[in-house]
């Protein structure tokens, strides 16, 4: 069997060409069978880039009966609405992260999804990178004892552009990359958040969304896990720095470095997977295997953000709606 998949707005460029269109031609099981773009020059490049079948709206992608997966990759502001259109017309639905922008648009997302007997999934990739799978493995085992303590960072000096410039769009930093290191953590902590202390800011450029983040959450067993986020760090902190009772992690520079009452030493990479999201995607469609990003965890991070969005208006701690 091989799944047709359509993607929804080829809008992202790079991002659109190569984690979507690209990896999904790369997956056995699926074919890419069309893109659909409102703007007609966009429409055009797709069908020069990979001559497939081009949609000029939504309802045309809906009322195909060869499409069986619709791939939402549009600004973050319409995700829900066009999830939940293709899931009430019988199409499996993946979204670009973030999954929406509320836990009410989540909740409606999933309930769509569970009465329409059709998969729903985010392309949360970042959790086939090799540092989270690195960090993941050290974790999983027990090197560093209990964890207390997990610091994610992500830093860079990029001006933001286009929606992502957009507060109305979804635009700003925390939803751009905040939310792929938001479900890593949430990934590695067996326990739910409870309580968010967030502060957003916007620096260096003038844009009407948050260019420098951090949110600080604190889970139901004690665990803080602090996320920093930054478009305008002209020098960036350790991608991980985790502690734990018996031991402690930087992951810096591609290399992992373990202290333990043993002394230091470097963990070995773990290899990481660009294709494991896709992959997953076809297994669960075509073999029946288990999803590997479900919709509820995606909740969870979007339930994070809306905490986080709410605690920087107020300057105070917010509990987490799950």
């Amino acid at each position: 069997m091989c799944i047709n998949v359509v993607v929804v707005g080829y809008g992202r460029g790079f991002n659109t060409k190569y984690y979507h269109c690209n990896t999904i031609r790369s997956i056995p099981g699926l074919e890419l069978y069309g893109c659909c773009d409102l703007d007609r020059k966009r429409r055009n490049e797709a069908r020069s880039e990979f001559g497939v079948k081009i949609f000029s709206c939504l309802e045309e992608v809906l009322e195909d009966p060869k499409v069986d997966l619709v791939v939402v990759a549009t600004p973050n502001d319409t995700h829900a609405e066009i999830a939940i259109g293709a899931l009430e017309a019988g199409k499996h639905v993946v979204t670009e992260k973030p999954m929406c922008l509320s836990v009410r648009e989540a909740d409606e997302m999933i309930e769509a999804s569970r009465r329409n007997r059709r998969i729903l999934s985010v392309r949360q990739n970042r959790r086939w990178d090799t540092d989270y799978l690195t960090v993941k493995k050290v974790l999983d085992d027990g090197i560093l004892g209990e964890v207390f303590s997990i610091d994610s960072a992500m830093d860079m000096f990029v001006r933001p552009g286009g929606w992502r410039a957009k507060k109305e769009a979804g635009g700003g930093f925390l939803y751009d990359w905040g939310c792929h290191l938001l479900d890593q953590v949430v990934q590695l902590v067996n326990s739910r958040p409870k309580l968010v202390f967030a502060d957003l800011q916007t620096r260096v450029w003038d844009v009407g969304v948050d260019t420098h983040a951090l949110v600080i959450t604190k889970f139901e067993d004690g665990l803080l896990a602090g996320i920093e986020v930054s478009n305008v760090s002209w020098l960036g902190r350790p991608r991980w720095h985790i502690r734990g009772e018996e031991g402690a992690l930087i992951y810096q520079g591609g290399r992992a470095i373990v202290r333990t009452s043993r002394g230091e030493v470097e963990v070995q990479n773990v290899v990481g997977n660009p294709k494991g999201f896709y992959e997953n995607i076809s297994a669960v469609l075509n073999l029946g295997e288990e999803l590997a990003v479900k919709p509820e965890e995606a909740k969870s991070v979007i339930a994070i953000i809306e905490a986080a969005f709410a605690s920087a208006g107020t300057d105070s701690a917010v509990m987490v709606n799950l």
